[in-house]
């Protein structure tokens, strides 16, 4: 100890006192972390927080009387950024938002600044999968992703029943596109049955309907209608389902929670299908009463028409509200049954539960994977079915 009763170093004393230099470069350093910290943003951009922080340590090592502990606190103040990029990029709130993230391909223009869901309130949008560019200025980077829509169909072909189904469908968005232009753009997917109806029997309810715009802030999401929706649909259950796969798919593309959703119609209309007030605000139900909005069987993997490698076992995967958690499934080959079994789910009705089971190796061709339930009454009606087809190559 010395005469002041500190340790050496600690009061000027001795040769642990500390090199002026030091206390210099460490109030430094400690201003431009602090500087550097409150311009942190999350995105993807570790790449270049890894290259930023080696050209730093090689322009330190390149120093005369250069102090090595320098080095360190640099790697932590990456780490610290790298943490903040690894947050931003997985807090999505919603299971469906992870593979509306992806980008499927990217354009070679221009990268525009700032990213996705940037801003947590987004104006009007644009038209979905376009951007405009005045005299002179290049058009902002494009991405192609895979967007979250909800479609009106049959629960199975023995039951009038009609829920919710989820696809994921390739878009056309700016790269740093709003929260807007991403619901936007979904809807327009989501009221766009025709492609399914054939294959599906997914209803059309917004047949001539078009987005004409997307408001987006932290309490609400607005959606503007051109008109109130087919006036072919008269069954009440039915008109609630389609204004539900509205509501589900503008939450999933902003991907920020059960933010309830409103609308307003172009024409003045009032009432959505003659049924529905525009202008209430709607909300997915509790997790518990899903079943009310969803289909009861979902196949998520493979996905529709999705080729596989060959050589490799196919999985399937998906979600079910069944009762005893029990699905049952079909491999079929044309119309050809070449496979069959049965799959527990996570939980039965009325939760929703997962499911999986594997195929093994199949050889090339194509295939149509169908998942069931039968009626526990009678062992013959199917109450619930959802039919994929993929290919192996």
């Amino acid at each position: 100890m010395t005469s002041s009763g500190r340790p050496p170093g600690q009061d000027g004393q001795g040769s642990g006192a500390p090199d002026p230099e030091l206390h210099h470069v460490e109030h430094r350093l400690r201003h431009a972390l602090h500087h550097e910290a409150q311009r942190v943003r999350p995105s993807e951009r570790l790449d270049h927080i890894l290259a930023a922080g080696r050209q730093a340590t090689r322009a330190e090592d390149q120093r005369p009387g250069h102090r090595r502990w320098v080095t360190p606190l640099a790697a932590a103040a990456a780490v610290a950024a790298i943490a903040g990029v690894v947050w931003g990029s997985t807090q999505t709130g919603q299971d469906d938002r992870d593979p509306a993230a992806a980008p499927l391909a990217t354009s070679a223009s221009p990268s525009a600044k700032g990213g996705p869901g940037a801003t947590a309130s987004s104006g009007p949008s644009s038209a979905p999968g376009g951007t405009a560019s005045s005299a002179g200025t290049s058009a902002p980077a494009a991405r192609r992703v895979a967007l979250p829509a909800y479609f009106v169909g049959p629960v199975s072909g023995d039951r009038p029943v009609f829920r919710l189904f989820r696809e994921f469908l390739p878009a056309n968005l700016p790269t740093a596109a709003t929260d807007a232009q991403k619901a936007k753009a979904a809807l327009a997917l989501a009221m766009d049955a025709q492609r399914f109806s054939n294959t599906d029997g997914y209803l059309q309810p917004w047949s001539g309907t078009t987005v004409g715009g997307v408001t987006v802030t932290p309490r609400l999401i607005t959606v503007r209608l051109s008109g109130p929706g087919s006036p072919g649909i008269t069954d009440k259950d039915v008109a609630r389902v389609a204004v539900q796969s509205l509501v589900w798919t503008a939450q999933a593309a902003v991907g920020k929670g059960t933010i309830p959703v409103t609308f307003t119609v172009a024409d003045g209309e009032t009432m959505l299908f003659g049924l529905f007030p525009a202008t209430q605000k709607y909300n997915r139900p509790p997790s518990t009463e899903s079943y009310n909005d969803l289909a009861p069987i979902w196949v998520t993997s493979p996905g529709r028409d999705a080729t596989l490698p060959q050589g490799k076992p196919v999985v399937v995967k998906g979600e079910a509200t069944v009762f005893e958690a029990t699905v049952s499934w079909q491999l079929l080959k044309g119309t050809s049954a070449v496979g069959k079994g049965v799959a527990t789910a996570s939980t039965g009705a009325p939760g929703r539960g997962t499911f999986s089971f594997g195929l093994g190796s199949l050889a090339p061709g194509d295939y149509t994977i169908r998942v069931f339930e039968v009626s526990a009454a009678d062992g013959k009606t199917v109450n619930a079915e959802k039919r994929v087809s993929f290919s192996v190559r």
